[in-house]
């Protein structure tokens, strides 16, 4: 049944019991620490997905599961028996992992490393991750994956394909037959470098005299039993000692073996005999570089490529081919189309109380939408959840919209939550939100509201997979991005970084997150500072005239401060002078709405719609009439701009109680945009709903419509002629301001 199920793009996946069975962990025998998945291990024991016994091994990971069973290494035949005995494999995605694995009937899921997170020397994994994707392997880049992978274990596996090389033995064969040289010799690390080069033995075998250098385990030692091998020093990774015993050991034997060609299969530990054989002994030097490489050559085969040292460089991919034109380039055999299958067609399943669902890879107007309405459904349903995992691991990018979806989707549980009367409120919980989505997050204080699970970190996507950015930033501004994330939280260097928002308040946000181009735009910052400071020259000479006049007629402070919603709803205070009597707020309820949500008048909420406007406003004193006709009022804004918050010119900023009511099934414009669209730009001082007759707006249609158009039809030109408008407005008498 879940086979059949499995095949659909979405479904929900229920299972009332817990899986019974040993789960077998192992990160191989790597230098380097794969703390990573330990942490993701550690949490789904914590969130009971895991509730039986667990076998890790642990390599080099220096942070480790309580309550399991852990070894830093385990003997190869040992290993093979905790392989038949475990219901489950979870692995590291190395070549050695995969074939091995490849030869058992398990249940299995592949972890690729990754360098962002120090758990590897290069992203090779990645690459070869997404080759054994295309085969049918299933690969785990967030522990949701693992969750999806333990709720549908009787899915079988692919394999991956390492079987005999018989296009690459014909080559060989023909390129260099060995009736017309005597001596070979096989260089290669273990594991999948073992394993290629047996997958040449069509080639190899019809040489009578060869010799083989590699580690010794216990598979090498047994199939090289009858060969005659030489035992190379691992590891070799940032290890000296072992890369100077290596090099040693490389002179004697070339010098005994004397061998007229060398065929290697990569790995660093290839690197000395190599170039060994080529310059000191003439020896032809073949390199066939590994199947699992995809996008580029290994670290060995460019560096022997640097120093000249191969005669022959055979490669797998025909994307590497492109890059190196002097290599050969063999297929596989195994450029089949791209499985359609994997753990991504799996949306939505629970577990235990909790339910796990994941959101797409971009989070823009149609996406917010279909994850309030899949949200919703959810919470419609009979079953009561403690908590909701919201898996962000997939996403790469989200607009105002996308913030929407997720507050949305924070109503709507608390929404349910009081229907319910539940004693505690279910907990919604964010899993592997990525960078750019947690620059989003963090610059709207909304990290604050969500709980972001940090053991969940993620970001094990592959250049290829990677590289989907609808903002092509570059790489300077990601290097700016990055030191002032550094410098913000250092004391006294943190005036630095102060001093880098001032000048370009978008750096706050990843470079790499696709914004409206008007916030990203220097020239548009410039012409904000020069107009502010311009501003704030004519706000001091008017502010103590103002200041007693609003004195004079009523109690209460000069300025009034509120809370408003800024770029994607990022709170600031905004400033102006006092036009109201000291408690409008609380008599704010009192006092009729003149603006409808619809064209059609209805208002649909009991606050007064989405926006609020009455134009005999009872609470506005005879100062403040003619602050607000003259826009006097809205002069201390010009420190809004000033510091950032806001633009000369944008959009109208809402206050929370508006963006509060913003719903996403509402559109506008031909492009479907949403409410929360008109966040994507940066508030203004004026626009064109300011200069186009404001008082005379009846409807928040209207007020969409002239933020909508000033975000579709921006330019620095456009922005000049609407500041030069405003001020041909406000010194019209008849002029529309209030």
């Amino acid at each position: 049944m879940l086979a059949n199920e499995f095949q659909q793009p979405k479904y929900l996946v229920k299972q009332s019991g817990n899986i019974k069975f040993m789960i077998l962990v192992t990160v191989g025998t790597e230098q380097y620490p794969f703390n990573s998945l330990m942490d993701w291990i550690s949490l789904l024991i914590k969130e009971g997905i895991i509730n039986e016994e667990v076998v890790i091994q642990y390599g080099a990971s220096t942070r480790l599961p309580d309550n399991v069973r852990i070894s830093k290494i385990i003997p190869e035949t040992q290993f093979k028996e905790l392989v038949k005995q475990a219901s489950v494999v979870i692995a590291h995605c190395g070549e050695g992992s995969a074939l091995l694995l490849e030869e058992f009937d398990k249940p299995y899921i592949l972890v690729p490393r990754t360098v962002k997170f120090h758990e590897h020397v290069d992203n090779h994994q990645l690459e070869m991750a997404d080759e054994l994707e295309n085969q049918g392997v299933l690969i785990a880049r967030s522990p949701a994956d693992l969750v999806k992978f333990l709720k549908l274990i009787m899915i079988s596996n692919g394999s991956p394909n390492f079987a005999e090389d018989k296009l690459l033995c014909d080559y060989l064969g023909d390129r260099y037959p060995s009736k017309d040289n005597n001596k070979l010799m096989l260089i290669c690390s273990s594991g999948g470098h073992f394993k290629g080069i047996q997958g040449l033995k069509e080639y190899w075998q019809t040489y009578s005299q060869r010799t083989w250098v590699t580690f010794k385990t216990g598979t090498t030692n047994t199939e090289l039993s009858e060969e005659k091998a030489y035992w190379a020093h691992s590891p070799t990774n940032r290890n000296l000692p072992n890369l100077v015993r290596n090099l040693l050991l490389s002179i004697s034997v070339l010098r005994t073996e004397r061998p007229e060609i060398v065929l290697s299969t990569g790995a660093g530990v290839a690197v000395p005999f190599l170039l060994a054989a080529k310059y000191l002994y003439k020896s032809k030097v073949i390199f066939v570089e590994s199947k699992t490489r995809i996008r580029d050559l290994s670290l060995s085969a460019r560096l022997l490529r640097s120093w000249k040292a191969l005669d022959l460089l055979i490669v797998r991919s025909e994307a590497i081919a492109q890059l190196y034109p002097e290599a050969i380039y063999i297929p596989t055999g195994n450029e089949q189309e791209s499985a359609k299958l994997g753990l991504n067609d799996v949306q939505i399943t629970s577990f235990n109380e909790t339910v796990l669902i994941s959101t797409p890879q971009n989070i823009f107007n149609p996406e917010a939408r279909k994850l309030k309405e899949d949200f919703q459904q959810l919470c419609q349903d009979d079953e009561s959840f403690s908590k909701i995992i919201i898996d962000m691991s997939n996403t790469e990018f989200m607009d105002s919209s996308g913030v929407g979806a997720l507050v949305s989707c924070l109503k709507v549980l608390r929404q349910k939550d009081i229907q319910s009367v539940k004693p505690e409120p279910t907990e919604l919980v964010l899993w592997s939100v990525n960078p750019q989505v947690l620059s989003i997050l963090k610059m709207t204080k909304l990290e604050n509201i969500f709980n972001i699970e940090p053991a969940t970190r993620t970001n094990r996507l592959s250049r290829s997979k990677n590289s989907r950015s609808p903002n092509q930033s570059n790489r300077f501004s990601g290097i700016l991005y990055r030191f002032y994330q550094v410098l913000i939280n250092i004391p006294v260097l943190c005036l630095f970084a102060y001093l880098m928002y001032f000048l370009y308040p978008a750096i706050e946000l990843d470079p790499r997150v696709p914004v409206h181009p008007s916030v990203r735009s220097f020239p548009k910052r410039l012409i904000d500072i020069c107009g502010s400071l311009v501003g704030l020259g004519i706000t001091a000479i008017l502010s103590i005239p103002i200041a007693i006049a609003i004195k004079l007629e009523s109690h209460g402070s000069v300025l009034f401060m509120q809370k408003r919603a800024g770029l994607m709803s990022k709170p600031f205070g905004i400033w102006k002078f006092r036009s109201m009597v000291k408690n409008a707020e609380l008599l704010k309820q009192k006092v009729t709405n003149q603006i409808a949500d619809s064209v059609d008048g209805s208002s649909t909420n009991n606050d007064g719609g989405k926006f609020f406007k009455n134009s005999n406003d009872p609470r506005v004193t005879k100062v403040g009439r003619i602050l607000r006709k003259t826009s006097l009022d809205e002069l201390p804004q010009f420190w809004n701009v000033l510091m950032g918050d806001m633009s000369l010119v944008g959009t109208r900023p809402p206050t929370f109680g508006e963006v509060g009511l913003y719903e996403l099934e509402n559109e506008y414009t031909d492009e479907k945009m949403t409410e929360w669209s008109r966040l994507d730009v940066k508030p203004g001082m004026t626009g064109v709903w300011q200069v186009n007759g404001r008082s005379s707006v009846k409807s928040f249609e209207e007020v969409m419509e002239f933020d909508l158009s000033y975000k579709q039809n921006w330019s620095l030109k456009n922005d000049l002629w609407l500041i030069l408008k405003t001020v041909m407005v406000l010194l019209n008498r008849k002029n529309s301001a209030v």
